[in-house]
């Protein structure tokens, strides 16, 4: 067992190595977690071989579809001075984004909400 855990890539490359080796999911993952400790299950193991024997022997994670959640600071921070009273809700649905997001955005730019008003965090 290894005094330190490897880095996620490094265990798609063990995985793709035993794959090639012709060796099933399951002997995979107990030859890896006999090399590195328990770094992988086989249920992501039979993931990562499935996408495999597809074809597809990049290590790397597929891009997947969803909402950005990127969000203009500056442009939040002028929504915010436009109408301080507006709910996280209302912003998010104003700037097009989720819930959280204005929520990180706004602890970002550090403003916080004080009797249902947005203004400057004071340390």
């Amino acid at each position: 067992m290894a005094d330190h855990i490897p880095e996620e890539i490094h265990i798609r490359h063990c995985m793709l190595f035993e794959f090639r080796k012709g060796i099933n999911a399951t002997e995979a993952t107990k030859n890896i977690c006999g090399v590195y400790g328990d770094v992988l299950d086989v249920r992501k193991c039979q993931r990562w071989f499935s996408k495999f024997r597809s074809g597809n022997l990049d290590l790397f994670d597929d891009h997947r579809p969803g909402r950005p959640v990127e969000l203009d600071n500056d442009l939040l921070r002028v929504e915010i001075e436009s109408d301080p009273c507006q709910s996280i809700r209302e912003l998010a649905e104003k700037l097009n984004c989720s819930h959280p997001t204005v929520l990180e955005h706004l602890q970002q730019i550090g403003n916080v909400s004080r009797r249902g008003v947005w203004v400057p965090h004071q340390f």
